[in-house]
């Protein structure tokens, strides 16, 4: 049945093929009836009487069958319909995980009262902000930890994160990139294609800019960091009060290098905010993820509605007239404009349009000029400009490969820029050094060599300390785990001993109640010993209330052993995490490497 209240159009703009339809019979209606090829024999008046429209007729196919195709077609392609398809429409949600470093630079005041304080709040504020979906929550120093799986419960991850400091860690330093991986891991295995990832961090090591770039590379979750910190930096305040120093005795004062955070973030495809004493850091990071949210859900609107399309089933009238059509031969010019037409209407493309007027280089400068790099980069042919375009892009290897193909003291500049960039600081020096050679007045090659060798020295420095830090951390370890088992058993001694005294008090309180009744019983007995019976069953219920008190003192004695049992199992959360963390990374020590640290703060 139709119902011709919802009939209508999908594509309705075919109709307006009709137009030139009419304007066809029109033209041919004149033109049968004008040039028969008699009139300029006949005089017209004899032309009207002589000439008729049969004679002319049986010589061309009949118009009302071209015209009855042509509707035909246009209706089909029209999309006639008036019925709706039931479609289910799914509403996408992306995940997010929150990944926060928990290094000892978190420990730095210069934000008020330090960095790791306002962190937390900012985290919770950030689960707040997120609102519905699940979110994860991972922290990570010298190693990266699960603290919680992606959970649509955002009570639980306000419970954890106020727990959360760099003492708990069992590994001190900062690897960002475990902590990314970590997080990208926990979207990947529960499925999702989309996804967000909230980055709050004090900054990276520039040796770090590389391996992150690349990760987040690979990867359809998009990165968004919040910043922690200020230019001036301030020392890091350990928790007994005292400032974290270097192994020359010099105070560590950790600054926020925004550029490599804001670098990455672009590369994310994310947005980057600085902490803020309100909530536009927060608004400005989550109202990209909400925009997409929306944009998601007004296109599974517009595809959630589909009918079924009638115009096909029009396509059938036509094949009578197709039939007539190839024993008349009309069909012959209609097969070969449609071999024709995909030639004509094969599409030009703009890089084929381009290669007419400008050269690869030409295209190449052009999109390095629109900060277009990866394809200024394929664009390019000279090893100098495409290595440049793959630099810009941060692809640091690719650049050191282009940069390698040219020898000059410009390519040898370029390639320790790519080295440093790699982290690879004793093959930087050594293409600086080459520079200097030939250019000893090059103040960028001695300025950039000054900075490595200088960096490479902080960098032994701080290896060797966090090497001869490492095992005093393990001895202290384990003389905590050891205090804290000697506790629990002198706990558990005493408890026990303390409800010995309590059975022994109560058996003698209970044996002096039973020689009071004995005593009273043997009395009675002297006194009436005529009422043996009646004293007899006296003593049954006196011996039947002495033993339900003493299953009642059992039943307490029970309880409060239970009870002391509960004060001893550890309800704090920075404990539990803190052996959550020791036993998997025990776990991860024997079955790989220990990571490289790169400083311990």
């Amino acid at each position: 049945m139709i119902d011709v209240s919802q009939f209508h159009f999908l594509r309705p703009g075919w109709l307006l093929a009709l137009l030139p339809l009419l304007a066809l019979l029109l033209s041919l209606r004149y033109l049968g009836r004008h040039q028969s090829g008699w009139q300029g024999v006949l005089a017209g008046h004899l032309y009207r009487h002589l000439v008729t429209d049969a004679a002319t007729n049986k010589k061309r196919p009949p118009l009302s069958l071209l015209a009855l195709g042509w509707l035909l077609a246009t209706i089909a392609l029209a999309g006639p319909t008036w019925e709706r398809l039931p479609q289910p429409v799914f509403q996408l949600h992306t995940g997010k995980v929150v990944v926060m470093d928990m290094s000892l630079s978190m420990r730095a005041t210069d934000v008020s009262p330090d960095r790791l304080t306002r962190a937390r709040y900012k985290a919770m504020d950030l689960v707040n902000a997120i609102g519905e979906g699940e979110t994860g929550l991972v922290a990570y120093a010298g190693e990266a930890f699960t603290i919680s799986p992606l959970s649509s419960d955002a009570q639980t991850l306000n419970t954890l994160i106020p727990s959360l400091a760099p003492e708990i860690m069992p590994v001190p330093g900062s690897e960002p990139t475990e902590g990314l991986r970590q997080a990208i891991e926990l979207l990947s295995n529960a499925g999702y294609q989309q996804g967000e990832i909230f980055w709050i961090t004090d900054g990276v090591e520039p040796s770090q800019v590389a391996p992150i770039t690349h990760l987040i590379g690979d990867t359809p979750f998009r990165l968004s960091i919040l910043a922690v910190g200020s230019d001036e930096g301030a020392p890091i305040k350990l928790t007994n009060g005292e400032l974290l120093k270097q192994s020359d005795g010099s105070i560590v004062i950790p600054r926020l290098d925004e550029s490599n955070l804001k670098l990455l973030a672009d590369k994310g495809n994310g947005r980057y905010a600085r902490l803020q004493a309100n909530d536009r850091d927060i608004e400005y990071l989550t109202s990209q993820e909400l925009l997409s949210r929306e944009t998601s859900e007004d296109q599974q609107q517009q595809a959630g509605d589909q009918w079924q399309e009638a115009g096909p089933y029009l396509l059938l009238l036509l094949l009578p007239i197709a039939a007539y059509g190839f024993r008349r031969g009309i069909l012959s010019i209609f097969a070969l404009s449609l071999l024709i037409s995909p030639l004509l209407s094969k599409p030009v493309y703009a890089s084929v349009w381009d290669d007419l007027w400008q050269r690869g280089d030409q295209q190449g400068a052009a999109a390095f000029a629109n900060k277009d790099y990866e394809q200024a980069a394929k664009q390019f042919s000279d090893p100098m400009w495409q290595g440049s375009s793959l630099y810009k892009s941060g692809d640091f290897q690719g650049a050191l490969d282009a940069f390698a193909k040219v020898d000059s003291p410009q390519a040898w500049y370029n390639q320790g820029n790519a080295l440093a960039h790699l982290g690879e600081f004793d093959q930087a020096i050594a293409a600086y050094d080459k520079v200097l050679a030939n250019e000893p007045d090059n103040e960028d090659a001695k300025a950039n060599k000054a900075l490595l060798e200088q960096m490479k020295k902080q960098q032994e420095q701080q290896q060797q300390q966090s090497s001869n830090s490492q095992p005093q951390q393990d001895q202290q370890g384990d003389k905590q785990e050891q205090q804290q088992d000697q506790q629990q058993q002198q706990g558990q001694q005493d408890g026990q001993q303390q409800s010995e005294q309590d059975q022994q008090q109560d058996g003698q309180q209970q044996q002096s109640e039973q020689d009071q009744q004995d005593q009273k019983a043997q009395e009675q007995e002297k006194q009436q010993p005529s009422e043996q019976q009646q004293d007899g069953e006296e003593q049954q219920q006196a011996q039947a209330q002495a033993e339900e008190a003493q299953s009642d003192e059992e039943a307490r004695e029970e309880q409060q052993r239970l009870q002391n049992l509960l004060r001893k199992v550890p309800d704090d959360p920075a404990y539990l995490l803190k052996r959550k963390m020791l036993l998997e990374n025990q776990q991860r020590r024997r079955h790989s490497l220990p990571n490289r640290i790169q400083r311990n703060w």
